[in-house]
Formats: structure tokens, sequence, C-alpha cells
């Protein structure tokens, strides 16, 4: 082949390298088909802030969320300084300048969708999104968005309640 030849032949498509084949919509009823949905469907996600974090599955038994139900008859997320409290560890949340929110889960994923560089990664957050608004949650729970830490590092979840264990995902939001 010369070099007009060459010219002439149409270029070879190129491929996204990074691009994940459809991930199938979890089974609803197999919890494990849920895992496997987040984990896979979060593998090639990043929440940007002032630094690009990836985006990962959070996974908690409902015995480790009993401990802050204690004499509740039924389990329900709870409320954000509840929740800090569980997660922060040995940090107190009563320290000056620590950040407990519960804020609505769709003003989270608004800001993940938007900012994703490539049209996989879009399709992968609007799935994330799409699968949280339609999993049956336990009943009386639904989807909820908390931020957690000290300022620059707040820890972000966005979780729900399926089958009696806090399901969702978590990244880091660095904001200085």
């Amino acid at each position: 082949m010369d070099y007009f030849e060459a010219l002439k032949t149409p270029p070879t498509p190129q491929l996204d390298h990074q691009a994940h084949p459809p991930i199938p919509a979890p089974d609803a009823k197999d919890i494990g088909s849920v895992i496997s949905f987040i984990k896979e469907t979060c593998d090639d996600l990043y929440f940007t802030s002032d630094s690009d974090e990836p985006v990962e599955l959070y996974q908690l038994s409902g015995a480790g969320l009993q401990m802050l139900e204690s004499g509740a008859d039924k389990l329900t997320l709870p409320n954000a300084h509840d929740f800090a409290e569980f997660v922060a560890g040995a940090v107190t949340p009563h320290e000056e300048g620590f950040v407990a929110e519960k804020r609505p889960v769709s003003e989270f994923f608004a800001r993940l969708c938007a900012q994703q560089v490539s049209e996989q990664q879009k399709r992968l957050a609007e799935s994330l999104e799409a699968s949280f608004q339609k999993l049956p949650a336990d009943p009386g729970s639904s989807a909820a968005y908390y931020r957690v830490g000290f300022l620059p590092n707040i820890e972000v979840y966005v979780v729900m309640l399926i089958d009696g264990q806090v399901l969702g995902i978590k990244t880091l939001s660095v904001e200085t």
C-alpha cells in the first residue's frame, strides 16, 4: 500500500481502553447481585472536588447499625449526628469544625453525573443513580447522603438499607 492508498483507507475506530461492557442491573432480591453491581459500576467512577477520589462500595451489616438503634423496634438509617459518631471512630463529632450533614441523595448524584469525563463514566454514574432509585429499600427507609469529617477531608456516604444491611458508596470530598 502506498502513501496515497493509506490516506484513503478509513481509520480503524479507537476503542476506549477503560470502557466497561454493559453491567446488568442487579436482581433486587439477591443482595450479592446488588453488591457486585455497585462494585463493578464504581470501578471507573471518581468524585471530583479539590482532588479526584475513587467511588467505592460501602457495606455494613445491620448488626453494626443496631448498636445505634438500641431500643428501636425496627432498623432505620440514623440522623447525621448518629451516623457521624458511628463512622468517625475515635474522632468525636462534638469537636469544633466537625461536619455531620444529611442531604438529599439527588444532590450527590447530580454532582457525580456532571463530573464524569467520558460518556462511559456518565452512563455508569447514571446507572448507579437509577439503581439507588429502583432498589427496594427496607420498609420505612430510603437512601441517605451523609457528609462526615473535618475540613478539608469530608467523607461522603450514599447508603440505603437492603435486607437489613447498609449498602452504598463511599468517597472523599477534599474541600480547601
